[in-house]
């Protein structure tokens, strides 16, 4: 039998007699599972079938969409830290799917840039990766995911304006 917890004042309903939110009712949560459910097919894909993480197959279809990005733009284009990017990339060019070249006016820049071998893999797994998709989203119709993806933007902003003010002050502890 499952067990209501008791809302603090704080979680405490306006409404009255109102049951207090659970986990399973918030929309951050429904998003985290609907998003749990369809990760294992795509890491599956990567990393069985391609050899490289979801991590590089993101990194790797952005590259694929410039002919050169700094670190830097590469790293928010993918909505990554720059040192969880740097490491992605390393990897990447290890495998011969990416490569480094430095600025000629500036050698501080390093610009990232797609070789043949990644273009081909981009190539062979970008098809995948558009029917699977579509496979995991054939029960909406075109309007509905027109205005999921309009939610879904007006949800990110949303959060990234949150974390920019700062609303939760403190800092993750991931070495706890």
């Amino acid at each position: 039998m499952a067990r209501t917890p008791k809302p603090s004042s704080a979680l405490a309903s306006t409404a009255g007699n109102a049951p207090a939110p659970t986990l399973p009712a918030m929309m951050m949560f429904q998003l985290y599972r609907a998003w749990s459910a369809g990760n294992p097919i795509f890491t599956r894909l990567c990393e069985g079938r391609f050899n490289i993480t979801r991590r590089e197959w993101r990194i790797l279809a952005i590259a694929c969409m410039h002919s050169a990005l700094t670190g830097a733009a590469l790293a928010q284009a993918v909505g990554l830290d720059g040192a969880r990017c740097s490491r992605a990339v390393s990897s990447l060019c290890e495998k011969g799917l990416l490569k480094r070249t430095r600025d000629t006016r500036d050698t501080r820049v390093i610009h990232v840039s797609v070789t043949e071998l990644g273009l081909q893999r981009y190539e062979a797994m970008m098809p995948i990766v558009v029917s699977l998709n579509a496979e995991i989203f054939q029960d909406l119709n075109s309007a509905e995911m027109v205005a999921l993806s309009s939610m879904l933007e007006r949800i990110t902003s949303r959060a990234d304006a949150m974390l920019e003010s700062n609303v939760v002050k403190e800092r993750a502890r991931r070495n706890r």
